[in-house]
């Protein structure tokens, strides 16, 4: 991570879970961060946790991911303070607690996809455009995105746990980054590289009924969960790779998780 030290990176969906390990560990090796995220007070509580050493490196700013004109302002402030970007973790997510059929859910699973899938689409882009001149100043840029396990399979196992459109998302999210992999073939200083985690311990959820929480409690034994750090190394290792070395899509879950 030698080569990351003082370079510029933006964490979505900082403000808790994998979004803040990951933020930790990349201020931890040296870098700048900004996070965004809605709860911009709480990424402003955890500031005042952090180490003095690293504290001054770490941006709060407050992102709205279903808005496009405060996913593009963030990104704007990024350019005018630091003139360059060089990482992006695209980690902000969400999950409803409601099945597709049900009557009265289109808001929330508007928000599924709105969150999920359209503002890692906006992010990415925003993104690019700041990284092009980084790239063209000779530096090397990395996007890295938190997919998920359901971005590869659907569980038969757990049909009650409330999944709707999340799965249908994060599939989604696979494809989008094979056809990114085409766009950013040509510049030679891009990396791409996805990371999807099997079941993890954070917040990120809406509220299960119990029904829904002894359902989902069935895909694995509570203390075998993943950690939000134990996915903040996977992103570790995926940023530490030589740079003639691209880990396309890591997956990592927990050693006895059902799949």
């Amino acid at each position: 991570m030698d080569r990351w030290v003082d370079k510029v990176a933006v964490v979505t969906g900082a403000s808790s879970g994998i979004g803040w390990a990951i933020t930790q560990d990349l201020l931890k090796c040296g870098m700048v961060v900004v996070g965004l995220a809605r709860r911009l007070q709480q990424m402003e509580d955890l500031k005042e946790e952090l180490d003095s050493s690293i504290r001054e490196r770490f941006y709060p700013r407050s992102c709205d991911m279903t808005l496009l004109p405060s996913v593009k302002s963030n990104f704007h402030w990024v350019e005018q303070r630091f003139h360059r970007l060089h990482v992006l973790i695209n980690n902000a997510g969400m999950m409803e607690m409601t099945k597709v059929l049900d009557e009265g859910n289109e808001a929330a699973l508007q928000r599924v996809i709105d969150v999920n899938l359209i503002g890692t689409v906006n992010c990415t882009k925003q993104a690019y455009r700041v990284m092009e001149a980084t790239m063209a100043q000779g530096e090397a840029c990395h996007i890295v995105t938190v997919n998920s396990l359901l971005g590869h399979m659907v569980p038969p196992h757990i049909p009650e746990c409330g999944l709707n459109l999340y799965p249908v998302a994060k599939h989604a999210l696979h494809t989008l980054h094979e056809v990114l992999r085409r766009e950013l073939f040509p510049h030679k200083l891009m990396r791409l590289s996805s990371i999807s985690p099997g079941l993890t311990r954070t917040d990120f959820g809406g509220t299960p009924t119990d029904d829904e929480k002894r359902t989902c409690e069935e895909l694995i034994e509570p203390d075998e969960i993943l950690l939000p750090e134990d996915v903040a190394r996977g992103v570790n290792f995926i940023l530490s790779s030589p740079p003639h070395v691209t880990i396309v899509d890591l997956v990592i879950v927990p050693t006895r998780e059902k799949y």
